[in-house]
């Protein structure tokens, strides 16, 4: 219930209006386009759904308007269902990628508009997806006994080209230094993609169960890693992309979910760990003390993500996928905004 929120959702209503006025403001010109679409600008969120319902659904919260509207691929796809377990989307200019994890899809949608484009069917459990030099690659945990591994997508003809296997869980992935890294979370490695040849290069080992990839101010990798259930053992490790040697590690002596963000700046990292946030500088690594956020009215804190050009934080509270989800926001320092509704069971963001 998020009733005792009403009076700060109004500020930060307020305040999200303000920032996105001044930010329009300041950048105005006489030949800046207009929007190309109806979601071209705004907060975009990913809701997993309920396992086996094909119930996840893509919300949007329009920092313009203020309005949050629900489920905009049914919206504007004549009701369809988006599918099973919606785990991620990756945006490459007028072309939004959505991998749906249970279905085993990667479903195609116009950026702007939400309408869909195409499905790519040839893939199992699709996780995280990204583009580079006009290649998609598409990571899938395949199953839970067989080693995952990289699809990769002609993305002219729209159909997979070729597969890299890696270790098990093939999770996030991200391009650095003209590499691409795969975390692999049903083990303790990350796979080292040459996409000149499309083999794995190198494997280089981290903690246990690694999950998302960000790049700080220095041009320097980290991956979380989430520890083993039950132990508490979760880590953060940075990695030199130039060299592909782990240069830093920290035991964080605590549980972590599979979620790391990175400030404006880009020399702050966020992870979740229970209804906790915790910081951590990227130039004076040290393991945190204390908790930088407590999102005291969240039930199940699932993901969370940083405007890049707000350095709003976005916290998205699964509510134990026993109802819609909802999604908190903070200021850079901590202070909270308010809060609005989701779909069931938000997962993360992507900025617009």
């Amino acid at each position: 219930m998020i009733t005792p929120m009403k009076k700060v959702t109004t500020y930060f209503l307020q305040f999200i209006f303000l920032i996105t006025f001044l930010t329009a403001l300041i950048s105005c010109d006489k030949d800046d386009p207009k929007p190309k679409g109806e979601f071209s600008t705004g907060v975009l969120i990913v809701n997993e759904g309920s396992f086996k319902k094909a119930d996840g659904t893509i919300g949007f919260f329009d920092t313009n308007s203020l309005e949050v509207k629900q489920d905009i691929f049914g919206l504007k796809n004549n009701g369809k269902a988006l599918g099973d377990i919606v785990q991620s989307m990756f945006i490459d200019g007028d072309l939004a990628y959505i991998a749906v994890n249970n279905s085993n899809t990667l479903e195609v949608v116009n950026s702007n508009s939400f309408v869909a484009e195409y499905t790519l069917t040839d893939v199992k459990l699709p996780r995280y997806f990204t583009v580079y030099k006009g290649k998609g690659y598409l990571t899938e945990w395949v199953s839970f006994t067989e080693p995952g591994r990289v699809s990769v997508i002609n993305l002219t003809e729209r159909k997979v080209e070729t597969t890299i296997t890696t270790d098990f869980g093939a999770e996030h992935i991200i391009e650095a230094n003209g590499n691409l890294y795969v975390s692999n979370n049903f083990s303790n490695t990350i796979s080292v993609i040459n996409p000149v040849d499309n083999k794995v290069s190198t494997s280089i080992e981290v903690g246990s169960s690694p999950g998302q990839f960000v790049l700080d101010i220095d041009s320097k990798l980290w991956v979380i890693c989430g520890g083993d259930f039950g132990l508490g053992n979760a880590s953060l490790h940075q990695i030199n992309p130039a060299t592909n040697e782990v240069e830093k590690n920290l035991s964080l002596s605590v549980s972590a979910s599979s979620h790391l963000v990175v400030n404006k700046a880009k020399d702050q990292l966020l992870f979740v760990s229970g209804k906790n946030i915790y910081r951590v500088s990227t130039r004076n690594p040290v393991v945190p003390q204390s908790a930088f956020i407590t999102a005291n009215d969240a039930v199940q804190v699932y993901g969370i993500g940083i405007d890049p050009g707000t350095d709003l934080i976005y916290v998205a509270d699964a509510r134990g996928f026993q109802s819609n989800g909802v999604i908190f926001c903070y200021v850079s320092d901590g202070a909270i905004l308010g809060s609005f509704e989701a779909g069931k069971g938000p997962n993360g963001f992507v900025f617009r």
